[in-house]
């Protein structure tokens, strides 16, 4: 399995400002590579392909001496940074979306880099016991290691988060299953806004913890005190450190929570059945703030880990009609979505209307390809970090 361990660090002063001009040439390289390929399209007509720009890596290095103490490894995950962007768009321009060509990094939006070649301890490695992380040119950075690293490590990055900490990211292979008693028991999950989470088997359902709205008014009062600050100012700053410090807190607090929600279903089931949701399509709408908040995409992908590391089976299902059709008798039972209790006038069945959806979730997941008892399970995908 691939997984990523994520860990909090704590540079000296010296190497606090090391780490910080390391982002800043790399913000500069990647705003370089970008004006060279814009340049070059649009005076000549030809195209710039990343190869070509890390082959120039050689030269940037001895007319710039101040990149000579920068990896060589983060210098070409830069541009390969924008050589990805530039592929997003064309497939952006393929597909007839808004094509949103790539753009300059300001200051402060360039926040990682990574050694892509760990797995040889190429430019970092983890040294004294765990206790200190080994960063080429910034040197040993102390870092707590709440948890062990398991597998064989691949990739390391390391990210200055908007609350102002350093965070270094362990990206691992082959990490062993954690492997959990069957119990025999299939389960449906409906996800909601007024319930998190409602279950086929009738279990009590999760209420939806709303943890945006529960700091709403801090958020408020912080967003109001950066408004107020001279732009330029280190009183802005701070204010805006502040107010990214309580973003950051509720995003923790909705991360733990959907870890001990999925946790606690994975225990209960062998194979799980999810609604497949259009959760893009959702965030468009006038509840957008509420499905952004109940984030049931990163919900679903945790979910989906730990089920893999239990040796259990998930699966997504399409959700179309399984709100409007009856769990009992299969009648279609149409009703708005202000109507939160199934009555079928068919077979006189009575429930919760998410608790009726559940259970066809689960008919669904069984009888479709993939979701049979002896049928192939979907490889669920491992949640890795966004940088």
């Amino acid at each position: 399995m691939l997984r990523v361990y994520r860990y909090r660090l704590y540079p000296t002063r010296a190497q606090e400002a090391t780490l910080h001009e390391t982002l800043v040439r790399l913000r500069e390289l990647y705003n370089a590579a970008l004006q060279e390929r814009r340049d070059a399209y649009r005076k000549f007509g030809v195209s710039v392909g990343c190869a070509a720009q890390q082959k120039a890596i050689k030269f940037v290095r001895e007319v710039r001496p101040e990149y000579g103490a920068i990896h060589s490894h983060l210098m070409q995950d830069a541009l390969t940074r924008l050589d990805r962007a530039y592929s997003a768009f064309f497939r952006r321009v393929k597909a007839g979306e808004k094509p949103g060509f790539p753009r300059f990094k300001g200051p402060g939006q360039y926040r990682t880099f990574t050694f892509k070649d760990a797995v040889n301890n190429n430019g970092v490695k983890l040294v004294a016991g765990g206790r200190r992380v080994r960063l080429a040119g910034v040197g040993k950075v102390k870092v707590r290691l709440h948890r062990p690293i398991e597998g064989r490590i691949k990739q390391v990055s390391v990210t200055f988060s908007g609350d102002g900490h350093w965070y270094v990211a362990f990206v691992c292979d082959q990490v062993p299953q954690k492997l959990l008693p069957p119990t025999g028991i299939d389960i449906g999950i409906d996800v909601g806004l007024k319930a998190f989470a409602t279950f086929s088997d009738g279990s009590e359902a999760i209420p939806n913890p709303r943890h945006l709205d529960k700091a709403k008014r801090e958020l408020t009062l912080a967003s109001r005190r950066v408004s107020r600050r001279k732009r330029g100012s280190k009183r802005r700053r701070k204010a805006v450190r502040i107010l990214a410090r309580k973003h950051a807190r509720v995003q923790r607090t909705r991360l733990d929570f959907h870890h001990k929600t999925a946790l606690d279903i994975v225990r209960r089931a062998d194979r799980i059945f999810a609604e497949d949701l259009n959760v893009k399509g959702l965030a468009s709408g006038m509840l957008a703030r509420s499905v952004h908040d109940a984030a049931w995409t990163q919900f679903l992908t945790t979910l989906a880990s730990k089920a893999e590391s239990a040796g259990r089976e998930f699966y997504r299902v399409d959700p179309r009609g399984t709100t409007q059709t009856c769990s009992e008798c299969g009648e279609r039972v149409p009703k708005d979505l202000s109507v939160r209790t199934h009555a079928c006038p068919h077979c006189g069945l009575v429930m919760d209307r998410d608790e009726n959806a559940a259970r066809n979730i689960v008919r669904l997941g069984r009888s479709r390809r993939g979701g049979v008892a002896d049928g192939p399970a979907d490889e669920p995908r491992s949640p890795l970090l966004a940088f």
